[in-house]
């Protein structure tokens, strides 16, 4: 199964809507959307309905629903900590307190965003992924996502890719940093 993970759309789902053209064929049922303008992924779920998406509030959500800045998910076994980032202090290039919450949680993956720029690393057993933005990134001229492959209950592969043009996309620079460690 493959997940699809994306970040900060600010209120602008048309890079979404073209992943998903091209990604629905090869697997994608689940959307994990790490905040900044919840109603994009409530907009997704009405276009596709038949795709599973987790989503939790960012800083520019406002405070509704604070309790949902963060939460813990399994899928297929794997268990997934997902937050904006916002209250983990990410935006410093500290992903420290993101660890230290996820081992809480005892996820094998944590994924976040607020920052607008890719990260990816492995720390003490644990995946941290930030997708960067697929609307405004800050680390490229290029949007970016992650896309999550688990199998059999294990993380199989993690890819951070960007979106150049309109049919084409490359590897992050950042997952060439992870695959080497």
């Amino acid at each position: 199964m493959k997940v699809l993970v994306i970040s900060d759309t600010h209120g602008n789902i048309i890079n979404v809507m073209k992943l998903l053209k091209r990604m629905r064929p090869l697997g994608v049922k689940t959307i994990i959307h790490c905040g900044d303008h919840w109603d994009d992924m409530e907009s997704l779920k009405k276009i596709y309905p038949e795709i599973e998406v987790h989503a939790v509030l960012g800083n520019c959500d406002g405070i509704a629903h604070a309790s949902e800045y963060s939460k813990t998910i399994e899928i297929e076994g794997v268990s997934l900590f997902i937050t904006h980032g916002h209250r983990h202090a990410v935006k410093w290039g500290d992903y420290d307190e993101l660890l230290i919450d996820a081992m809480a949680e005892g996820a094998d993956l944590a994924i976040c965003g607020h920052t607008h720029a890719a990260y990816l690393e492995k720390k003490r057993g644990i995946i941290l992924l930030n997708p960067g933005s697929i609307s405004s990134p800050r680390d490229s001229e290029y949007p970016s996502y992650g896309v999550v492959e688990i199998d059999a209950g294990c993380i199989k592969d993690i890819a951070v890719m960007q979106l150049i043009g309109e049919d084409r996309v490359c590897t992050h620079p950042v997952c060439n940093i992870y695959r080497s460690k």
